[in-house]
């Protein structure tokens, strides 16, 4: 498999994982369930693959922020003032 399609895997993964997690997360609320292990353990599943799935993607995060400060530095030092209209 290709770091792509780990990518594409993990990303899938973590939204059925996210859903299932809030839907037992609701099933505990309305049952008033106290110590309900499946949603605990899902919980701990969807950090596992969101970790994963960071690991794949951090280089697209970081180069983001990176241009995304870059831009917000550009533009702040070039933009003039805005004058207020009376």
């Amino acid at each position: 498999m290709t770091r792509t399609d780990w990518n594409f895997w993990t990303s899938l993964l973590l939204l059925i994982l996210i859903l299932l997690t809030a839907l037992l997360g609701y099933i505990q609320s309305e049952l008033e369930l106290r110590k309900f292990v499946p949603h605990r353990y899902l919980a701990y599943a969807t950090l596992v693959v969101l970790a994963v799935h960071l690991y794949f993607n951090f280089g697209k995060i970081w180069r983001y922020l990176r241009r995304r400060k870059r831009r917000r530095r550009g533009t702040a030092s070039t933009e003039e003032p805005r004058k207020k209209e009376s």
